[in-house]
């Protein structure tokens, strides 16, 4: 196995869009990561890795802002060679994520204390999405939405423990404003929740987040603006739409099963102790 370290996400994308196509689900982190670096540039030292076998890519990762490694879809073989070329560059990490049966691969040689800081239940949509019974319609948010959704935002974040990232909450909600990526359910003329939805290479696309403050769940909101936010997703073309649930949330995942959604694997997000050496 031989591991190269790409200078740019440009260059790393122009060897490995065909691979991480093979399987745009469980490569859908990386399919983000690199979308959005080459929308915005890399602004916070990311970095970019692909792991090769006799000249033939088969497997990539992308070491984002928050210092968390995404793993592409790879061989066990090449998950190990990556976490010990990796620990051998001295290459600091604060988490990972990626399937389940990779990130074991990936811990067991790269060595460090970890925890679970999330267990990623990985859906795929199966046919048209189901709003549900509750009243109300969805919306496109406007840049009139801003403060509303930097508050939302915000209590979503602190609700699910979410890593702090560089990029300013407001800044990142403007921007998928300005990309039509959030949608908004209204009841009687009022926002009640939203869900973002980003379109993504490989004509796939990913839900999230979701978020129904907490005076106005259990009507259905959550389920309306989710499906409303999967048809969005493909307004340019047919997509094959994903999300990922919090395996400890029941009701989030009951109200994706209902929309239409389906289990297709286990993904997770840990994070290192940065003590180790």
């Amino acid at each position: 196995m031989k591991i190269i370290e790409h200078a740019t996400a440009a260059s790393l994308w122009a060897v490995a869009e065909p691979l991480l196509a093979t399987d745009p689900a469980n490569n859908t982190h990386q399919l983000s990561a690199l979308s959005r670096i080459l929308q915005l540039g890399a602004r916070h030292g990311e970095r970019f890795f692909a792991v090769e076998l006799d000249g033939m890519l088969v497997g990539c990762a992308t070491l984002v802002d928050t210092q968390t490694l995404f793993l592409s879809v790879m061989p066990d073989e090449a998950a190990t060679a990556l976490a010990t070329w990796l620990r051998t560059q001295q290459i600091a990490l604060a988490g990972v994520i990626g399937r389940r049966d990779l990130l074991k691969s990936f811990t067991d040689i790269f060595d460090r204390e970890y925890s679970v800081h999330a267990d990623l239940l990985l859906y795929q949509l199966h046919g048209s999405p189901a709003f549900g019974s509750a009243s109300g319609a969805s919306r496109i948010a406007t840049s009139n939405d801003i403060d509303l959704l930097i508050d939302w935002l915000s209590a979503f974040e602190a609700e699910v423990g979410m890593i702090a990232v560089p990029t300013p909450l407001a800044e990142r909600v403007r921007r998928r404003i300005a990309d039509e990526q959030i949608v908004l359910w209204c009841d009687r003329g009022e926002p009640v929740a939203f869900a973002g939805g980003n379109p993504l290479p490989a004509a796939s696309a990913r839900i999230g987040p979701v978020y129904t403050p907490p005076p106005l769940r259990a009507r259905g909101f959550a389920q309306a603006v989710t499906a409303a936010a999967s048809v969005h997703v493909q307004r340019d073309r047919p997509r094959t739409v994903f999300l990922f649930t919090d395996a400890l949330n029941p009701a989030s995942n009951r109200c994706y099963q209902r929309i239409g959604y389906r289990h297709i694997a286990d993904h997770a997000h840990l994070l290192f102790d940065r003590r180790a050496t």
